[in-house]
């Protein structure tokens, strides 16, 4: 495999990312808010639909390069390879990461059954994507990504052509006649509820995986990790290859899924009978039933069974974690389990996933008040075309579509499945 590891590098050279004084004052008739997965997969195939599509549409995310935060999640949990099959990626053509491979000789990176490529492949094939798309990396002042830092979403019906006002962190705006909310569940890590104050009282040693770097420790270290998703599998076996001890605590026993979803709801069927139910409430635990708490693939299981620096608790949970009276320049925690004590223990790292709420983002705070949108569980009732009624042309993709895409929504297939409902009106503004 191809070893090499880029950084996440802010641009220093003279092909400086758009910012949003780009943006100001502009009429924009396509806004794409989040330039991830799903941000960039919606437009790539809304340009490859419609070419002319570059002098209307605009991506905007407050980080100065499309897909930083899914690389610097990858990095920071130790992750080689995708879970997502080859097929699953951020163009339309299926086979289109697995020919890349061929033609650059690194088909020894995409994993069997399914031909999961590795990190670097997808990274390395989604800035080819992006460069012929027009969204170089990094972007240039030909790009249609901005990096622009969106404080405020506002929505005046009756301002004509452009109703929606993007306002930045920088006080800086512009205008929109559609938008599109791409925004996942980054920023809606969930911390159970026991683990709240322990967290307080040790803010440096008891962290959510989303602030856990895997290298950020000296070796010989004892380490906890609460979950029972491969994110927790993913983290245990990165921690324990830098030489450190990990002690795996999980509610229940692991399960071992090759998907974290059934492949089934990729399909027209489930879809249909999905769609078929008018309780949103129902729908809503459908998803929670197909995700579960989490599983881990094969080879991950594979790796945390027979790797000896690698301790399993399942079934087990915590009641309770205390510094240990020793030396508090170099303080240690005591985690007491149902299964026992475990002392010595330098950090404790929740791989607990994500909840998706709506009212997380603080830019949505007055659009949610002022017209009323129905949540549920923080999740919108959006309709089969994944518009947020009553709200006229605000569309979402990813986490945010759940309710009518369904367990697969937030993955990187549930880009395709999204641009299908959303085609025919985006090509309506163009």
């Amino acid at each position: 495999m191809n070893s090499r590891r880029f950084p996440i590098v802010i641009p220093t050279d003279n092909r400086q990312p758009t910012t949003d004084s780009h943006l100001s004052h502009r009429n924009i008739p396509i806004t794409i808010i989040g330039g991830g997965i799903h941000g960039v997969s919606i437009a790539i195939r809304l340009l490859r639909d419609m070419p002319v599509a570059a002098k209307c549409l605009a991506i905007v995310d407050r980080h100065p390069q499309p897909l930083t935060q899914w690389r610097s999640k990858t990095e920071r949990q130790g992750m080689t390879f995708l879970r997502s099959p080859a097929v699953h990626h951020i163009t339309p053509d299926a086979l289109g990461i697995v020919e890349y491979a061929e033609r650059h000789n690194r088909t020894n990176e995409l994993a069997p059954p399914y031909s999961q490529p590795s990190t670097q492949l997808f990274w390395d094939f989604c800035e080819s994507a992006l460069t012929e798309s027009g969204l170089q990396i990094p972007p240039t002042r030909n790009s249609v990504y901005y990096q622009f830092d969106v404080a405020k979403l506002r929505w005046d019906k009756g301002a004509g052509r452009f109703p929606f006002r993007l306002i930045s962190t920088n006080s800086e705006g512009f205008r929109s006649s559609c938008v599109i909310l791409a925004i996942g569940a980054d920023d809606c890590a969930y911390v159970p509820p026991e683990f709240v104050q322990w967290q307080h009282q040790y803010p440096d040693q008891i962290l959510h995986a989303s602030q856990f770097t895997v290298d950020c420790e000296d070796t010989g270290n004892r380490i906890v990790i609460v979950g029972g998703g491969l994110t927790a599998g993913t983290l245990a076996k990165s921690i324990s290859e830098r030489g450190h001890n990990v002690i795996l605590i999980a509610r229940k026993d692991l399960k071992t899924e090759q998907f974290d979803f059934p492949p089934v709801w990729l399909g027209p069927k489930a879809l249909a009978e999905f769609a078929s139910e008018t309780d949103f409430q129902r729908r809503y635990e459908t998803i929670q039933q197909n995700r579960g708490e989490g599983s881990i693939t094969p080879d991950i299981m594979d790796a945390l069974l027979n790797t000896p620096t690698i301790d399993i608790y399942s079934e087990t949970r915590i009641h309770n974690i205390a510094a240990e009276e020793e030396d508090l320049s170099i303080r240690r925690l005591r985690v007491e389990t149902t299964r026992g004590v475990i002392t010595d223990v330098s950090r404790v790292i929740l791989a607990t996933g994500y909840r998706f709420n709506l009212r997380r983002y603080g830019f949505l705070t007055e659009l949610l008040t002022q017209h009323q949108i129905p949540l549920v569980c923080g999740l919108p009732r959006l309709d089969a075309d994944l518009q947020l009624h009553p709200i006229e042309n605000l569309f979402g993709s990813g986490s945010i579509a759940q309710l009518q895409i369904g367990p697969a929504s937030g993955n990187i297939a549930g880009a395709n499945l999204a641009y299908e409902r959303l085609r025919e009106k985006l090509l309506s503004h163009l």
